[in-house]
């Protein structure tokens, strides 16, 4: 095959849109991927969450920079990342957090004998107080006891020592987490460097790798911003989680609400991305009376790698991103507000994407679309499948219309010989389904599952494995590569004839599943319009004069209420033309959708 990284991707003809999972380090699947699918499409819209969000920003950059070498850069990634220690680097422990993050790494990576030796080499001084009392007791009864009681006394203290130990150590490594990780932003690690010469870390990394795949852009100084994204015709959108209000949110937001305070975030970025976004407040506002806040940039404005980190939060092992917003529900601010007075702004804390969405694949969604939306998505293996040498089989796609459909299995596992793992297993399903039910449902709609790869993964790649080696790497470089090539493919635009999903079948499905939709819309919302037991009925309200309530929301003038009145008339005309039995009705694509209204993230 093409080595990706002296690729020619100058011939790229057609469009895509593309949508990416989180997943950690599992984002290594996505470089050549990417890729693969730039030798033949120009991204225009690019979309992910946490591990996804890295590889859409990547990606925005590198189809900014495509006539100057991104794509070639892009490709030059995984390399990298599997060179010695560099992955493992990226994610640097504060100096208050370092010893409680390598127990937990000992214990992600070689269980829970591997964490308590870990814990016992980093919390000695503890350890000792722990097993000091049964130690006692033990030498106690090797010392002055007798006979039977004597072997009774040492086993007592053997045990109370190992008690104390299994059972004291990981309280007091709870507890050490309640003080260290929200004095460090919830996370071990913060994304910056852990110090003076310490490697590479994660944001000044990735604020760099965005700048380098975008190219000159012109001569332009400062952080790579979505303004220059869209001012080239790319759109990026990437999720995250604020905690504090308990929502989801896309970034980047028109919300004018938000403000940061410069010396946390420098604790976070580089000094260069905080003093552009100081310097480039929203048109209109001030800091006056929120000093030390600063507003947040307007979406042109803010730098990409800001929002990148915002969405790769992932809980515990990675900070939060601190924002701050005025709450004007609370007694304080009112009377403040009252008073004359600046209000005080409560701090927000944003998290990962992926608590909220993290397969966003309803991203750039259209009832019929123009161009093809790819989304890769990862997940474990089938529970009856096996890891093939063949990396296209390890990426499954449906192969019919009807492929897809069935919901994907996730097995708890048997019972253990000595730990049982099934109640731990059943606790996680619990969270994972919380936080990925709307995204698997979305996964099985017509015009969805057959846009979508899957790269499945084995319990070793990916996810928290932070210091995977070189050739398991690879292995989920070429994997990643195989969803490029199967996602190209089925939308070719000279399928076999034999191919029955290609991008024609695909509009034909999205119309087939859309149209139904709009007309059941509309003839809901006729039937409601026309009815005349409510009073004053819908067509009254539009229809009334400036001195008649309700007073919200008027359309302010006789024109726009003409207008408006005459497009309900024509949805009421086309509601009656509508025959009994509606063509689309005719074995329509399964499972049907509904129109849902929510606000927009």
């Amino acid at each position: 095959m093409t080595d990706l990284a002296e690729a020619d991707y100058s011939a790229a003809a057609r469009e895509c849109d593309i949508v990416m999972k989180g997943g950690i380090t599992s984002g290594v699947v996505y470089p050549h991927a990417v890729c693969e699918l730039a030798q033949t499409y120009r991204f225009k819209s690019i979309g992910g969450t946490s591990a996804g969000a890295i590889a859409a920003a990547a990606t925005a950059a590198a189809e900014l920079g495509r006539a100057e070498g991104g794509f070639n850069e892009l490709a030059r990634l995984p390399a990298w990342i599997g060179s010695g220690r560099n992955l493992l680097d990226l994610f640097q422990p504060q100096r208050r957090t370092r010893r409680l993050y390598a127990v937990v790494r000992s214990a992600a990576s070689g269980g829970p004998l591997r964490a308590l030796l870990a814990a016992l080499g980093h919390y000695p001084v503890v350890a000792a107080a722990l097993l000091a009392p049964g130690v006692v007791l033990a030498l106690l009864a090797a010392v002055d006891g007798g006979g039977l009681l004597r072997w009774w006394g040492i086993a007592a203290g053997v045990l109370l020592a190992l008690g104390a130990l299994l059972v004291g150590l990981p309280a007091f490594l709870a507890w050490r987490a309640t003080r260290l990780l929200p004095e460090n932003g919830y996370g071990f690690c913060s994304g910056a460097p852990a110090g003076p010469g310490a490697p590479e870390a994660l944001t000044p990394w990735l604020a760099d790798l965005i700048d380098r795949l975008a190219g000159a852009r012109g001569g332009v100084v400062g952080p790579l911003t979505f303004g220059e994204l869209g001012a080239a015709g790319l759109r990026l959108e990437m999720m995250t989680t604020n905690v504090t209000n308990r929502t989801a949110r896309r970034l980047p937001w028109e919300d004018r609400t938000f403000w940061f305070d410069p010396d946390e975030l420098r604790g976070l970025f580089p000094e260069r991305v905080v003093a552009h976004m100081e310097a480039h407040p929203p048109a209109g506002r001030d800091a006056e009376g929120m000093l030390p806040l600063r507003p947040f940039p307007a979406p042109d404005d803010l730098p990409v790698v800001v929002a990148t980190r915002m969405s790769l939060s992932f809980p515990v092992l990675l900070s939060a991103v601190p924002l701050h917003r005025v709450d004007w529900t609370s007694k304080v601010n009112r009377e403040r507000r009252a008073a004359g007075q600046p209000p005080l702004a409560t701090p927000c804390w944003f998290s990962d994407g992926g608590i909220s969405s993290n397969f966003p694949v309803h991203f750039f969604d259209a009832a019929i679309p123009k161009r093809p939306t790819f989304a890769i998505n990862l997940r474990p293996f089938h529970p009856d499948a096996r890891e093939s040498a063949d990396e296209e089989e390890n990426v499954w796609m449906p192969q019919s219309n009807d492929g897809g459909r069935q919901e994907w299995t996730y097995r708890l596992p048997q019972p253990g010989r000595v730990l049982d793992g099934r109640l731990p297993a059943f606790l996680g399903a619990i969270v994972r389904t919380m936080q990925n039910r709307s995204d698997e449902a979305l996964l099985r709609l017509p015009g969805y599952r057959d846009r979508i790869a899957h790269v499945c993964l084995t319990p070793a790649q990916g996810g928290l494995n932070l210091d995977m080696p070189a050739p398991v790497l690879d292995v989920l470089t070429r994997r990643g590569r195989a969803a490029g090539v199967k996602l190209a493919r089925r939308f070719s635009p000279h399928p076999p004839p034999d191919q029955d999903l290609t991008w024609d079948n695909h509009r034909w499905v999205r119309l087939r599943a859309s149209v139904p939709l709009v007309l059941d819309m509309v003839e809901r919302l006729s039937e409601t319009y026309a009815d005349t037991a409510a009073s004053p009925s819908y067509a009254e309200l539009l229809a009334r004069d400036a001195a008649t309530p309700p007073r919200g929301y008027r359309l302010d003038s006789a024109k726009r209420a003409e207008q408006a009145a005459a497009i309900m008339a024509a949805l009421e005309q086309l509601a009656a033309a509508l025959p009994d039995d509606k063509p689309f009705d005719h074995r329509p694509p399964q499972p049907r959708a509904e129109l849902r209204f929510s606000p927009r993230e």
